[in-house]
């Protein structure tokens, strides 16, 4: 259903549940027999690849859950207790998705300018899976109506009908939007201020092949942070370090962590001259200037021993 509205797409991204890695694999074994990929190649369509989140760093899923959560939030607070038939359901369910992909998550930084005071356009992850916003309209007659307003139809008319029969979903709807625009700026205000320097670039030593690190593990000590070695490391598109592969000691397994979850400790030295270099700047930055009256006192010395 999902290839049906979107497409196959090229690339798939989840985190490391167990289900999704073997249903990844399931899916990769069965789109990787010679005949598949003859039909791809005729067709245009390149392959879909797999792709897990390392473990350590929640804030990579966190636009999808945020999502997920805010879609769960307006559908429960708008639904209630009222129970919606079948394809009234789809219709609110659907209204929501459109509702929470329009919520903004960047601006587009090319349409910045700091001399004039207007706020930028907005990127969603509307525009992100379609590349542009969707309009969207009413069809269902005076479903937008306020459903506390009393109507006066006969039981003749199909327009009353109509309206009886979407009551409940009026009121749904009703709450949704109101829970929508009522909580909707107050949580990006605070989504945006409670964390200080939330958005600040932050430098980071670079880890590399070789480096000893500690394992960051919920629930344990830092002093009982297991230990391991640095086997393979992926850049990003910024030539950062993303995603390390870890040699355990302990259990002699290699295990994937983000960057964020690790504890560099150890790093090789591959330069003698180097550290001597950095020892010696340290050591000058360091050195305490001498008291004018010892620098006399080693003139005089000087002269005494000269005479």
């Amino acid at each position: 259903m999902h290839s049906y509205q979107y497409g196959i797409p090229q690339l798939v991204l989840s985190d490391l549940g167990s289900q999704l890695v073997a249903g990844a694999n399931v899916v990769t074994n069965f789109l990787g027999d010679p005949e598949s990929q003859a039909y791809f190649e005729e067709n245009g369509v390149k392959s879909i690849k797999f792709q897990q989140y390392p473990k350590g760093c929640n804030k990579l899923g966190g636009l999808v859950e945020t999502c997920v959560k805010m879609s769960k939030r307006l559908i429960y607070g708008a639904l209630r207790n009222n129970v919606l038939d079948f394809r009234d359901f789809e219709f609110f369910v659907e209204q929501t998705v459109h509702l929470v992909n329009r919520r903004p998550i960047a601006f587009k930084e090319g349409l910045r300018d700091s001399i004039t005071d207007e706020v930028p356009d907005a990127i969603t992850p509307e525009i992100l899976l379609h590349g542009h916003e969707l309009l969207s309209i009413n069809i269902i007659p005076d479903l937008q109506g306020n459903p506390d307003e009393d109507l006066n139809w006969t039981a003749d008319d199909h327009v009353g009908k109509v309206l009886d029969k979407y009551q409940k979903l009026r009121n749904v709807r009703s709450r949704l939007i109101n829970i929508y625009n009522s909580e909707f700026i107050a949580h990006l205000v605070s989504q945006a201020t409670d964390e200080r320097s939330r958005y600040k670039p932050v430098t980071h030593k670079r880890i590399q092949i070789g480096d000893i690190v500690l394992l960051k593990e919920p629930h344990m000590k830092p002093s009982n942070y297991p230990m391991g070695i640095v086997k393979k490391v992926k850049l990003n598109d910024l030539d950062e370090v993303t995603d390390i592969a870890v040699f355990k000691g302990a259990s002699r397994e290699t295990v994937r962590r983000h960057v964020t979850s690790v504890i560099p400790l150890l790093s090789p030295v591959t330069n003698d001259s180097e550290e001597k270099a950095d020892i010696k700047e340290d050591s000058s930055t360091h050195q305490r200037k001498k008291r004018e009256a010892a620098v006399i006192s080693e003139a005089r010395t000087r002269d005494m021993l000269r005479n």
